[in-house]
């Protein structure tokens, strides 16, 4: 019986957890392709299981975390109301979304910090010694799903125009962003561990992004966190040893190897054909007072025309958000802003919007994410969290992060000397998962995107006691 106890441990349904995943993404995505008019997927329910049964071991099973859970349980459900009695109250006819959608997207970044604590605990107590096994079958299961959909001919395609391949996913950004993220905690271990297996994974995963994928993330972010690898390796060598001759000359051939192949994908690259299309479409969208292209997408230009003539309904979009409208196209004028930069556009919009809304509540509380017509949605969603949920929403939701973030900043300056490979890679990986919310979007809010971003900020935290112990 003993022996079971040890084999059994509780983190294992975490490592279960993980990899099932890829295929409940799967099943999420054609439950809402079978069942279009139903709101929450089974796969809603199924995530929340296992990790429910963790925090109620974690609630029964210490004193002191019961009491933390207990607390901020109650802190961000006092947020969660305040934040959607401001979004029902200034809710316009242009919204993108109701209080039930802008309520999802509160759960689901609730969820992620209910992942944050529970991964935070495990660590704390040792319990994720097998978490990169784990995750090797997690990124297994994802590249398997991604081309069997390719070769089944069932891929759904990344743009509405039919370029690029997602799989069976909501969202080839996320789809990108989470490859990419599972790669950066993968790939230190995949060099440590030197499998043939691992590093035929690594060329699949590479060969999905850079040529099937369809998006800039995809093509341009792989050779960058491969490559931020052996720079990493190179950076965090110590004291006045020489590195092997073997390990240069492998080092170099697999970069030589990866600069090659990266010219090759991007020839061929679905990418490609998506920068074509998009420049096609700006050069349809004309503005009529001018007769030039314009310089915001054909929406934004037929409601700032409807708005200069005085015709547009205050129910349909307030004082605030018309100004607002107005006053970013005269800023894409006056930068002669490409129509296609749409998050750019969106960036100034929102800035004119909290300007011209002057409410503390909103700034506190957020003035809501889908509270706007559908292309001005914040897509960065770094600036999303700041300017749609508020200060409070921000340091509800992102405050853990940046703390692990900056703590190791200031860590490796302190003990700069005692450096490795690995924490400077996981730092430069935390790095690139804030600059993938700002470029790609969808990254913090995607269900499985969020559990590897959570993990590679446990792992960061390890190394940094780490380096601090050493």
């Amino acid at each position: 019986m003993q022996k079971m106890k040890e084999k059994l441990k509780i983190e294992y349904l975490f490592y279960l957890f993980l990899v099932i995943s890829p295929f409940l993404d799967a099943f999420s995505y054609w439950y809402r392709e079978w069942f279009p008019k139903v709101s929450v997927s089974p796969t809603t329910i199924l995530r929340l299981v296992i990790p429910c049964i963790l925090l109620l071991f974690i609630f029964i099973r210490n004193r002191k975390s019961r009491k933390y859970l207990m607390i901020g349980g109650g802190v961000y459900f006092l947020y969660a109301v305040f934040h959607l009695l401001i979004y029902q109250k200034f809710l316009t006819g242009s919204a993108y979304g109701s209080v039930f959608h802008e309520a999802q997207y509160i759960l689901n970044y609730t969820y992620m910090i209910s992942l944050f604590y529970l991964c935070y605990y495990f660590s704390c107590e040792g319990r994720l010694s097998k978490l990169k096994q784990a995750l090797t079958w997690f990124l297994t299961g994802y590249v398997f799903l991604l081309y069997l959909a390719l070769i089944t001919h069932t891929s759904s395609s990344t743009y509405i125009d039919g370029v690029g391949y997602k799989g069976w996913n909501a969202s080839g950004n996320a789809v990108g962003s989470l490859l990419l993220i599972t790669q950066v905690i993968l790939i230190p271990y995949f060099f440590e561990e030197k499998k043939w297996y691992h590093f035929l994974l690594l060329i699949a995963t590479g060969v999905y992004l850079m040529v099937f994928l369809g998006t800039r993330v995809g093509l341009l972010g792989f050779p960058l966190t491969l490559g931020a690898y052996f720079f990493c390796f190179l950076l965090g060598r110590r004291g006045k040893g020489v590195i092997s001759r073997k390990k240069v000359i492998v080092s170099c051939f697999l970069f030589i190897l990866l600069l090659g192949s990266s010219f090759f994908f991007i020839s061929h690259s679905s990418t490609l054909k998506r920068q074509k299309n998009l420049e096609k479409e700006q050069n349809q969208v004309v503005d009529q007072k001018t007769g030039e292209v314009s310089h915001i997408t054909g929406d934004a230009l037929a409601y700032v025309e409807k708005i200069e003539k005085g015709k547009m309904d205050t129910k349909f979009m307030d004082k605030a958000q018309q100004k607002s409208l107005v006053e970013m196209k005269k800023t894409a004028d006056s930068l002669e802003l490409d129509n296609s930069k749409r998050r750019v556009q969106q960036v100034f919009y929102h800035t004119y919007l909290i300007k011209n809304q002057k409410s503390i509540l909103r700034i506190l509380f957020g003035n809501g994410y889908l509270a706007n017509y559908s292309e001005m949605t914040l897509e960065m969603e770094l600036l999303s969290l700041l300017y749609n949920f508020g200060l409070f929403g921000f340091v509800l939701y992102l405050g853990f992060f940046v703390i692990i973030f900056v703590k190791a900043v200031v860590t490796l300056i302190w003990n700069f000397s005692r450096r490795n490979a690995t924490y400077f890679y996981y730092l430069f990986g935390v790095a690139f998962v804030y600059l993938l919310s700002l470029m790609a979007g969808y990254t913090f809010f995607h269900v499985s995107c969020m559990v590897v971003i959570v993990l590679l900020h446990i792992l960061l935290n390890q190394e940094c006691c780490n380096l601090e112990e050493s």
